[in-house]
């Protein structure tokens, strides 16, 4: 079986719109603590945050692979990756590399100082994406999901 290229993509900021594949990806991705429907329509519409898709380009449509929810305070120089997914069928393809990177330039282009996440410590290819990209552990939550599991707490300064 000939191995097919991984489409091109682009990442641009969620729509209204987006709302049913965001929820799609969020059920195919957790098993539990999910956003739904309501609440995605509520972060992209009237909270202080931003979510970014990664959007292949090819034949079959603009199918979204994964996706980024960025929240901002407007007291605070700290921007938190509140969630970050990629659809099962599109693991590997880099999406989730490409949301983390436009996610740190557009927490630094609103003058964030540095960029946090909760990640499940049995989550090891997530551990691994962001200690690559700089990232250090800098604190714990013991019991943090729905399942017992314990949260690390990531950091990256932002330049």
């Amino acid at each position: 079986m000939p191995i097919r290229p991984i489409p091109e993509s682009h990442i641009r900021r969620a729509v209204v719109d987006d709302i049913a594949a965001l929820v799609d990806i969020e059920n195919a991705s957790f098993p539990g603590n999910r956003l739904d429907r309501r609440r995605f329509r509520y972060l992209l519409t009237q909270a202080n945050a931003v979510t970014l898709v990664d959007v292949a380009d090819d034949a079959e449509g603009d199918a979204i692979r994964g996706y980024l929810l960025l929240l901002l305070r407007a007291d605070s120089s700290v921007a938190r990756v509140y969630s970050v997914a990629t659809h099962p069928a599109h693991l590997g393809t880099g999406a989730a590399a490409r949301l983390v990177t436009a996610a740190e330039r557009c927490a630094g282009a609103r003058q964030c100082a540095a960029l946090r996440l909760e990640i499940r410590e049995d989550n090891a290819a997530s551990l691994a994406l962001f200690r690559t990209r700089g990232y250090a552990v800098f604190g714990r939550h013991a019991a943090y999901y729905h399942d017992g599991m314990a949260a690390l707490r990531l950091q990256k300064p932002l330049a």
